[in-house]
């Protein structure tokens, strides 16, 4: 049997990718937890990391034994909160990740004080990621506001709906003024969007494939992307140069409408079927911790 002190201790290690930081956050020393990993490696038979004189990495088998070992370990957690839950307990640390810092700021951060009110005795970390999330080399108790090809691609996750909303089509009047202002998606041919590095394809403008449809099928119009960023499309529109996607509620597109600064294009094949997710982990003991936030700011929603 592996002693969970043993194993943690690998984890920290593995994420750390050094002894000293997995030292530090264990309050350990450097030599305590490389002896441990040590006496885990000779137990196995196995090398668990590459080491050098700058710096240490998990070899293959050390990859494929964190993710189970993080399963595990996952599984104790959940166990204790289980056992605390039943005492009317919530604590221990919550790791929260999303791909744009405006989900947070629009339906997370207005609330965080009355959340800790209520659950004082859960830590919060909040990350932002914006390229594509693998959650085998991203680990986290809760993927917040990520759109459908991460339940497509990880179909082991639980999911709820966070929100839904029509993905529309604007651009500048100045843009406008200069490229022409497109009435069907024939004559999108001569126009330019800004796009996102990571999306797949990486310059195709999204569309209802029939216009005033209730049938609500996605296709997508390629286009010349001269301009690809993880963030502030809109305000790149704002300036002119191109065309692009968004979803119709988020605040800084209401705002340009509102101010003229953008105008919405090409409404009737607008694609009315996006939807934003919450994913997290399906375990056999739910975390009270993980329960307790998607409550929590699910019960936000009628004021975002």
């Amino acid at each position: 049997m592996f002693k969970t002190e043993t194993l943690n201790a690998f984890a920290l290690v593995a994420k750390h990718r050094s002894f000293t930081l997995a030292a530090n956050a264990q309050g350990q020393t450097p030599m305590a937890m490389s002896k441990q990993v040590s006496q885990l490696e000779k137990r196995l038979a196995e090398p668990l990391f590459e080491r050098s004189t700058r710096k240490i990495r998990l070899t293959q088998f050390g990859e494929e034994f964190f993710i189970r070992v993080q399963n595990i370990l996952e599984q104790h957690d959940a166990l204790d909160h289980w056992l605390g839950s039943r005492k009317g307990e919530f604590s221990g640390t919550l790791n929260i990740i999303t791909q744009s810092t405006q989900t947070y700021d629009e339906t997370v951060f207005p609330w965080l004080a009355e959340f800790h009110h209520s659950y004082p005795n859960i830590e919060l970390v909040f990350e932002v990621q914006e390229s594509i999330i693998d959650i085998d080399k991203n680990p986290y108790d809760i993927y917040w506001g990520i759109d459908e090809y991460l339940g497509i691609k990880h179909p082991s996750l639980k999911r709820r709906s966070l929100w839904k909303a029509q993905l529309g089509i604007f651009a500048s009047p100045e843009y406008l003024a200069k490229y022409g202002t497109p009435t069907t998606p024939d004559e999108l041919k001569n126009h330019q969007m800004i796009s996102h590095p990571h999306s797949d394809p990486s310059n195709a403008l999204i569309i209802n494939k029939v216009a005033n449809s209730n049938q609500h099928e996605m296709e997508f119009v390629i286009l010349d992307a001269p301009m690809k960023t993880v963030s502030c499309q809109s305000k790149f529109a704002v300036q002119g140069l191109g065309l692009i996607n968004a979803l119709v509620d988020n605040h800084d597109i209401k705002d340009y409408l509102a101010n003229h600064q953008l105008v919405p294009i090409l409404e009737k094949y607008w694609y009315s079927s996006a939807e934003i997710y919450i994913y997290y982990h399906q375990v056999k003991l739910e975390q009270p911790k993980v329960r307790a936030f998607i409550d929590f700011f699910l019960s936000k929603r009628e004021y975002w």
